[in-house]
């Protein structure tokens, strides 16, 4: 997974499909977009009716894989992993010491956890 996934990867919930009301959710939308951008190929995922013959279909169900909403967000964002590293550290510089220890605890015990 490459740094800027990882960036987004947090941000959406530990399940493998989505519907367009759960992926307008997570991004801050409503559905009804989800649906338009999704049509207009912005978002990727299968549509399926199998109760409508083929060309007969009235209703369609939409379905995002979880690589489709991440894919959606890292396209959408307007800045790299660095940018918001740089911007993460720019708001935490001017914090006062106890802020900084608790930080840098919270910090330690995630990298442990990652090792």
């Amino acid at each position: 997974m490459n740094k800027n996934t990882q960036l987004f990867s947090f941000m959406v919930p530990d399940k493998e499909w989505f519907s367009p009301k759960e992926m307008a959710d997570i991004i801050g939308k409503t559905d009804q977009y989800i649906r338009d951008a999704f049509d207009n190929q912005k978002i990727f995922g299968h549509t399926s009716n199998g109760r409508s013959p083929r060309g007969q279909e009235k209703r369609k169900n939409y379905q995002i894989h979880r690589d489709g909403v991440i894919l959606y967000l890292l396209e959408t964002a307007n800045y790299s992993t660095e940018d918001f590293t740089d911007r993460v550290i720019d708001l935490i510089r001017s914090k006062p010491e106890m802020v900084l220890k608790k930080i840098k605890s919270t910090v330690d015990n995630l990298l442990t956890k990652w090792n």
